[in-house]
């Protein structure tokens, strides 16, 4: 007997391009200064994203993709990844390419849900503060660090701010998701 998915049971939100509209709704409420239960449901909802792609998309998600989703990569998003960012002041160093900035937004929101779900923060999050202050003590940092009123996310000592996590991802997800649809339409496939 097969796992049943969301496809089977649901409420109104059975595929990763729904859940893509509820991100870009909680997407929609953050600011600069976000309230803390807007930031919670975005989180967690774009961790969620990442899980249902893979799972949604597996049989015709390439083996590097989905290292690279999985987090067990630092490359191995498609090659047109680099393009999905339209507007590339969200990246706190671009250049270093979209991707890695991708990755890290990923990883970002997945430490913060599993920590946010389960109360503790594993230490193989990358997240090692979140705050309304960056702690600058580095040259990097200091050339790469956005300025202004924001919420800080320390990731692997890089900071993004909220703002920033928020428009990489909002920008990566359609255009990810219109990838797998187009390789699934070529596979033939349904999930």
């Amino acid at each position: 007997m097969n796992q049943r998915t969301m496809a089977d049971i649901h409420y109104g939100i059975q595929n990763p391009k729904d859940l893509l509209d509820k991100l870009l709704q909680d997407a929609s409420k953050l600011s600069k200064l976000p309230d803390k239960y807007d930031l919670f449901n975005f989180v967690v909802t774009a961790a969620v994203l990442s899980e249902w792609i893979c799972k949604f998309y597996k049989n015709v998600m390439p083996e590097d993709v989905l290292r690279a989703m999985n987090g067990e990569s630092e490359t191995g998003l498609p090659i047109d990844a680099e393009d999905w960012i339209d507007d590339k002041s969200c990246l706190p160093n671009p250049a270093q390419g979209a991707c890695r900035h991708i990755c890290n937004a990923i990883r970002i929101c997945w430490g913060t849900a599993n920590a946010s779900k389960h109360y503790y923060w594993q230490k193989s999050s990358g997240v090692q503060s979140i705050g309304s202050e960056p702690e600058i003590n580095d040259f990097y940092s200091y050339c790469n660090t956005a300025v202004g009123t924001g919420i800080f996310i320390n990731y692997n000592g890089e900071y993004y701010t909220v703002e920033q996590v928020k428009e990489i991802l909002v920008q990566f997800y359609p255009s990810f998701i219109e990838y797998l649809e187009a390789l699934q339409e070529g596979h033939g496939n349904a999930p």
